[in-house]
């Protein structure tokens, strides 16, 4: 639990760097890099992340059936999955060659409305690296994802940790020299191989795990397959909404229009991250809790209703200060002419809170391999997201991209998983909302008209932030503290660590 608990606490720690890197690092690119320059980058990161969906799903698999393998006492299997794994990434590395020959020579007809020549060329350039980045990452996400099942999140996230602290001081160096994209995609592409480089070595010295392969298990790997692709399937989701916005937006407006947007994905990336370093370590747990829980998931429920509280905490926390702080925050970090960020933000940002809540159900999902009507919804939004992006940034720019991905979010993850989860666990999603928001959301509401209180004091931007923060602070934690949480929420913080 050890494990669970302070790898939960690193990845708070991961997500402090990853928004310090996001609010220090992304503005000082744009600065060196120029705001087309940086949307050409963006335009190319975000296209080519589209073929990580090849690597279907391999590290998520490996975390469930590792676990499984674990509270099966059947550790003696581990080593011939992983290798079995492994032979996959290696033939999906070849896919991945072939698939980035195919499309370079697409990149120019693809582009040529969005980018001008000269910009066409440096996407060129990029692309090869960058696919070159996708195929060290499909194998690290193996290896990662080894060390997750083994309940080893102090290491994996620590390792992380390094990987952010290195990539802010070598970006900030090597542009004082070389103004160029290119050597952004450079450095991630050696971090990417180092973090490889480590995982190898501890799996092998630490975990004591011999990759071998003995014999090709037809069943397991029929079993896992059929996993991986669900997995699969829900990353196509993912990197869609994720990705292909910017993609679109390249194509039919232009880079400056990309940069704008990446912005609002780069602030709303940091709000999913409060809830999803929270949900990235329980499937181990909620697999143990499954194993020994009754027919009626009471046990299972209450661990929902235990993570859904903290989460909701944290999420409505950032919703309600960026809300009523958002444009002078963008304002202070961005500059002018990033306005638009704001709106694109609260877009995204406000169906998405209820699902963030009680993401912990995807875990229970993963863990009874019952992802079929989940990854099946997520397909059809997905599909919905892209027509609605597609037609609409024609005529309404990246507003209509943000709210096809909202919309199909919304109508998706929030009202059908819940309806689903209903039907298939019996569990009350309305009474459980009720019983995750309690008297959470006053402290908020109270903590919101605090702090907009606070801004009318001074002028000056950066006053108005930190004091906007700190009588947030000050009155958020308060409240909750007085009435907010419940008594064994309160005892459990109190608790020596």
């Amino acid at each position: 639990m050890s494990q669970v608990k302070y790898g939960a606490i690193l990845s708070y720690i991961l997500i402090i760097l990853n928004t310090v890197s996001g609010l220090l690092v992304t503005p000082y690119i744009v600065d060196k890099l120029g705001g087309s320059a940086y949307g050409v980058y963006k335009t190319m990161s975000s296209f080519t992340a589209s073929l990580l969906v090849l690597d279907i799903g391999l590290g998520g698999t490996l975390l469930r059936y590792i676990s499984r393998y674990r509270a099966d006492k059947e550790e003696e299997k581990i080593p011939n999955f992983i290798s079995m794994s492994l032979l996959q990434a290696g033939i999906i590395s070849v896919v991945v060659i072939i698939a980035t020959g195919i499309i370079y020579f697409f990149i120019d007809n693809i582009y040529r409305n969005g980018l001008t020549a000269t910009e066409i060329v440096k996407a060129k350039q990029l692309y090869v690296f960058l696919c070159a980045g996708i195929i060290a990452h499909i194998f690290e996400n193996v290896f990662n994802g080894v060390i997750t099942g083994f309940n080893k999140f102090m290491f994996g996230n620590g390792l992380k940790i390094i990987r952010v602290l290195a990539r802010m001081l070598t970006i900030y160096i090597a542009l004082q020299y070389i103004k160029d994209a290119l050597v952004i995609v450079l450095l991630d592409l050696f971090l990417t191989i180092g973090m490889l480089c480590v995982e190898i070595v501890y799996i092998n010295r630490v975990l004591n795990v011999k990759i071998k392969f003995s014999r090709w298990e037809h069943s397991v790997f029929k079993e896992s397959f059929k996993y991986s692709m669900l997995i699969f399937i829900t990353t196509i989701a993912s990197q869609a909404n994720g990705n292909l916005d910017n993609v679109i937006i390249g194509a039919v407006v232009n880079a400056r229009a990309v940069t704008v947007y990446s912005m609002g994905l780069l602030i709303f990336s940091m709000f999913e991250q409060l809830s999803t370093s929270i949900s990235s370590v329980m499937l181990p747990t909620v697999t143990e809790t499954l194993k020994n829980d009754d027919d009626n998931l009471s046990a299972t429920k209450k661990l929902i209703l235990k993570a859904g509280r903290i989460q909701f905490a944290l999420l409505g926390g950032a919703l309600t200060g960026f809300v009523v702080l958002g444009k002078t925050f963008i304002k202070l970090l961005l500059g002018n002419g990033y306005e638009d960020v704001y709106i694109i933000v609260l877009i995204l940002m406000l169906p998405s809170l209820l699902e963030l809540c009680v993401n912990v159900c995807l875990s229970i999902l993963r863990a009874q391999n019952r992802l079929v009507f989940r990854t099946m919804i997520l397909l059809l939004t997905t599909v919905l997201n892209i027509i609605i992006s597609l037609v609409g940034t024609y005529f309404w720019n990246y507003y209509a991209a943000a709210v096809g991905t909202a919309f199909s979010y919304f109508f998706g993850s929030v009202i059908i998983m819940n309806i689903y989860y209903y039907k298939i666990y019996k569990i009350n999603m309305i009474k459980m909302y009720k019983n995750i928001f309690g008297k959470i959301w006053i402290c908020l509401i109270l903590s919101g008209i605090a702090c907009f209180a606070a801004t009318l004091i001074v002028e000056n931007l950066l006053a108005k932030m930190l004091l906007g923060v700190a009588a947030f602070a000050v009155v958020y934690l308060g409240t909750l503290w007085a009435f907010g949480l419940k008594k064994e929420e309160k005892a459990q913080l109190m608790k020596k660590r």
